[in-house]
């Protein structure tokens, strides 16, 4: 598989769109990196400052004549400000996915009781085919440091200037102080 076949949306979605009667009973590998220019558009997207390089390796099998699982890794390398030095650190993240996808049929009568927070929902087939790039843009995005700071670097609260807090009653203080000998109280 080569780069053409990588697209970006206007909304800003990744198609790596893989169609199950592509992928043979033994399965199939599938890899792509991001091209600058898509690296660049996707900076928006996560909201960091640089997209140095985005990598997806995965494995695809399927599962009967309609469904496919997936498997793989999504790597890449991130540029964020720092919330604490405000200098900008490099972020190396390598995260690992699974998923099942079905016919949107199929998917549309999947059910899961309201206590269950551990079933994943499979993901839909579009017109018998799988997107792994968008899977791999929302498993990337998810490990995206929400509030990224270099390592070894701790928040002081007392380095920022916080001041101890005026009592209301601080003023009562000050006027017993100016009248020392005052005892009609």
């Amino acid at each position: 598989m080569d780069d053409s076949e990588v697209s970006l949306g206007d909304d800003m979605t990744l198609d790596y769109v893989i169609r199950v009667d592509d992928v043979p009973p033994t399965g199939r590998d599938a890899a792509f990196e991001l091209p600058e220019e898509m690296r660049d558009a996707m900076t928006q997207r996560f909201g960091v400052r640089n997209l140095d390089v985005l990598k997806v390796d995965a494995r695809l099998v399927t599962l009967d004549k309609e469904c496919l699982h997936v498997t793989g890794t999504v790597k890449g390398r991130i540029e964020q400000i720092c919330g604490i030095t405000l200098e900008p650190i490099w972020t190396d993240i390598s995260q690992s996915f699974s998923a099942e996808f079905q016919p949107e049929s199929m998917v549309a009568k999947f059910v899961i009781p309201d206590d269950d927070f551990e079933t994943d929902v499979p993901e839909t087939l579009q017109d018998g085919a799988a997107n792994i790039g968008e899977l791999a843009m929302q498993v990337f995005a998810m490990e995206i440091p929400t509030y990224p700071r270099q390592e070894g670097v701790a928040f002081n609260a007392g380095a920022a200037g916080a001041e101890a807090p005026v009592s209301p009653f601080s003023v009562l203080a000050d006027f017993y102080k100016a009248n020392p000998g005052n005892d009609d109280t």
